[in-house]
């Protein structure tokens, strides 16, 4: 099942148990919400999500979107997220806010930087297998 979704800041498709979303200008509080209730939707009938992001054309995330962020996943854990595209403010970012977030609720969320989509679907698909062989073989619901 793909499903596809755009607004002016986003695009995001769903393909199974990952959301592949693409960001245009800011990730803003909008799209914060638009992002994480397709994760939540995803974790609930697949007991697990991925994320892959391309940020070639982010340009920032706003205080409140990081805010935001950082409380959604105090209650949810992604997978793993394979991000591309990003330029090196948004990948010093996003970094420093997942040990943030990783700091406060002592979950780590598995992270890639990659060169391109490509990359970042094999280090999803990777992760994925991994993942499944440590629970041996079974989705189990995070």
């Amino acid at each position: 099942m793909a499903t596809t979704s755009a607004s002016e800041h986003l695009q995001i498709m769903r393909e199974q148990d990952l959301a592949h979303i693409k960001v245009r200008g800011p990730f803003d509080l909008a799209v914060a919400h638009t992002v994480h209730g397709m994760l939540a939707d995803i974790m609930a009938e697949k007991g697990r999500c991925y994320l892959l992001a391309d940020l070639t054309r982010m340009d920032g995330i706003p205080t409140d979107a990081r805010k935001h962020v950082g409380e959604w996943h105090k209650q949810h854990s992604v997978s793993g997220v394979g991000v591309y595209g990003a330029s090196f403010a948004m990948r010093s970012l996003a970094t420093l806010m997942f040990r943030a977030i990783r700091l406060v609720t002592g979950k780590p969320t598995e992270m890639a930087f990659v060169r391109d989509e490509a990359e970042a679907r094999r280090w999803i698909e990777a992760l994925r297998a991994a993942q499944t062989a440590a629970r041996g073989g079974r989705h189990v619901h995070q």
